[in-house]
């Protein structure tokens, strides 16, 4: 595995999606709880989307991360949906029983539309 995850994000309307790239792992995990901190203490946009296409691998220590992520928006009354996943990590977490629980759908554009942004 690598200490390499980039974080780029934009905007469309109200929502923030961050479009993690690389690998989510224990190498790396830190990083995006590193990343989340800073956006609720900017003050988070009212709905968040993760686009998990550009991750190539997920594993515990990573699952954890957007389970924290999740708790942690949600926790502030804001929205938060996860997208299009890469096979590794759609497999871990249909795997893990997290494509259920987590508000994780096929594409950018599904995820939107149940974040009232499509």
């Amino acid at each position: 595995m690598t200490d390499a995850l980039r974080l780029p994000v934009r905007s469309q309307d109200t929502t923030l999606i961050l479009r993690p790239e690389g690998e989510l792992d224990v190498n790396t995990a830190a990083q995006l709880q590193a990343w989340l901190d800073d956006y609720l203490h900017r003050g988070p946009h009212a709905t968040t989307l993760v686009d998990l296409s550009g991750l190539t691998f997920i594993d515990s220590p990573g699952l954890a991360a957007l389970l924290v992520m999740r708790r942690r928006l949600t926790g502030g009354d804001a929205a938060v949906a996860y997208a299009d996943p890469a096979p590794q990590p759609a497999r871990l977490l249909r795997l893990t029983g997290l494509a259920v629980s987590l508000p994780v759908f096929d594409t950018l554009d599904e995820a939107l539309q149940s974040l009232g942004a499509g």
